[in-house]
């Protein structure tokens, strides 16, 4: 009897160790596999890290010829002959258009007018007056609606004086929001097209131009609630990072 358990004794014993043995060899395995697929997932994100740098470069080399493009090769247009003694609202070719101003806010597009504007927000009243200002060629209250540090570095993008303005087909929206400490600002972009084109206020559209080209006005609204203009650009430069 004693002999017979002895012989158990050490058969579980040898299963044990080969239970354990076989164990090892498993968990090595894992190791190794596991290994195997850390390296593969650092090789798979070096290569994205490199793909996102060439992209980022071919990106850069894109813009930057087109900036080139756009300073080598401006484009010439053609105005009719400015007057600045036309009242345009005596105009019956552009009485006929559709002259409202539109906010759209994303979900809906409405209406603005002077009854029912203070249902807007400030920077919305804010919009609606400044294209008011630019129909009626009112260029010393436009001049008004920057910051200082705007018309110091203007230079050619400053119109010291034009004429009423044919606007149409006039829409206006958020494209940018944020805050930083009492300040607030918010992008507005506008678009609309100009009957006659004179070229005064915008001289990027031919006279008869059926196109848009939309301007973003960068606003910035302070503690006390004043807006004024900090920044003002066409939407390509302004969606593109040209500039």
């Amino acid at each position: 009897m004693p002999e017979d358990y002895g012989r158990e004794l050490e058969a579980e014993q040898k299963e044990a160790e080969e239970r354990a043995a076989k164990q090892r060899e498993l968990n090595a395995k894992r190791k190794k596999i596991l290994a195997v697929g850390a390296l593969s997932v650092a090789g798979i994100l070096a290569l994205l890290g490199i793909l996102l740098l060439i992209l980022s470069a071919v990106d850069s080399c894109v813009k930057d010829q087109a900036k080139a493009d756009l300073e080598k090769n401006p484009r010439r247009y053609n105005y009719v002959d400015p007057d600045y003694e036309l009242d345009i609202l005596e105009d019956e070719g552009y009485l006929a258009k559709d002259r409202n101003i539109w906010f759209n806010d994303g979900i809906l597009k409405t209406v603005i007018t002077d009854d029912n504007r203070t249902n807007y927000a400030p920077e919305v009243q804010f919009m609606y007056d400044v294209i008011n200002t630019i129909i009626k060629g009112d260029y010393i209250a436009y001049n008004k609606i920057f910051t200082e540090d705007y018309l110091k570095n203007a230079g050619d993008d400053l119109r010291e004086r034009f004429t009423m303005q044919q606007l149409f087909e006039i829409e206006f929206e958020y494209v940018g929001y944020r805050e930083e400490g009492n300040l607030k600002y918010s992008d507005m972009m506008v678009i609309y097209r100009i009957r006659n084109n004179n070229g005064t206020f915008r001289n990027d559209l031919d006279y008869n131009d059926d196109g848009y080209i939309p301007v973003v006005y960068m606003l910035v609204t302070d503690q006390y609630g004043e807006i004024k203009v900090k920044n003002l650009m066409t939407r390509l430069k302004y969606s593109s990072g040209l500039y």
